[in-house]
């Protein structure tokens, strides 16, 4: 077996960890259940929030409560260590979270990219862009699956035997740091 944690585009990779899981964002699973949108503080970098801004009145035809008295509310404040987040309402949900006429939790940032015929990964924070996968601080900065993934029904586990990626979780890697850092993974798993 070859290495488990190669560095691919500076980044240290958890191989195991992320040929372990299957993952398929349906709103109607979690229809009850516990929400990625209601169990993480979103924290972006203080350049994220122009993109959200920008995307706010789009946002606000799902979610009216970004509005009040016809002006966009302020929904973001800043941590100790000078990051950002999206406050969350009296249910500790994402103020940019929704429920559909099936009471199904949807991101409003999701739902505009998708009416605009825009990729979600260009509307929402990084963070929520990179779920079921996580990056955790080290030098180098490691990417592996959060935690917790697998209390939610959207995420399975997935055999070993293939030893490849789910395709979803390939489309965010792809999605979020591109082609070369996916031929890389790819490349690692192939030699496990």
């Amino acid at each position: 077996m070859r290495e488990l944690f190669p560095i691919i585009e500076n980044v240290k990779v958890d191989l195991k960890s992320l040929i372990s899981i299957k993952h398929k964002c349906d709103p109607g699973v979690c229809n009850g259940k516990i929400s990625c949108c209601a169990e993480y503080e979103i924290c972006m970098e203080k350049d994220e929030v122009d993109k959200i801004i920008a995307h706010t009145p789009g946002a606000a035809g799902f979610a009216p409560q970004l509005k009040t008295n016809g002006l966009y509310n302020n929904v973001f404040d800043e941590t100790d260590d000078n990051l950002i987040t999206i406050d969350v309402d009296e249910d500790s949900q994402c103020l940019f979270a929704w429920r559909n006429s099936n009471g199904e939790v949807l991101c409003s940032l999701h739902s505009h990219a998708i009416k605009s015929n825009l990729s979600s990964y260009d509307t929402k924070p990084g963070s929520c862009c990179l779920w079921p996968l996580a990056i955790y601080q080290g030098s180098p900065e490691i990417l592996t699956v959060q935690d917790d993934a697998f209390n939610f029904d959207c995420n399975k586990k997935q055999e070993s035997k293939g030893a490849e990626l789910d395709t979803e979780i390939a489309s965010i890697i792809k999605n979020v740091y591109g082609d070369k850092m996916l031929v890389g993974i790819n490349h690692a798993i192939s030699k496990m």
